[in-house]
């Protein structure tokens, strides 16, 4: 089975060192959203304090395969949290 990366960027760079064993492309886009809402569920306040949030697939030669861009904005840029 093919092993992918899934490395994010949210000011800092966070690369997956290990990867992780999926059957096919599919199953790694499955893993890709189940992965991010995991991590931004840990870390929610990284999300609101970064200016973009994304998570890239790679495969075993870390060639990129697809992103997952994140972005928030204030509605109404007068309201600070």
């Amino acid at each position: 089975m093919p092993r992918y990366f899934f490395d994010i960027v949210d000011g800092q760079d966070l690369p997956d060192p290990e990867g992780s064993v999926h059957s096919d492309l599919a199953a790694a886009r499955i893993e890709a959203i189940r992965y991010s809402a995991e991590v931004l569920k840990e870390m929610p306040e990284r999300f609101w304090e970064c200016e973009r949030w994304v998570m890239t697939v790679s495969d075993a030669r870390r060639s990129p395969l697809f992103t997952l861009n994140f972005h928030a904005e204030m509605a109404h840029p007068k309201i600070a949290g």
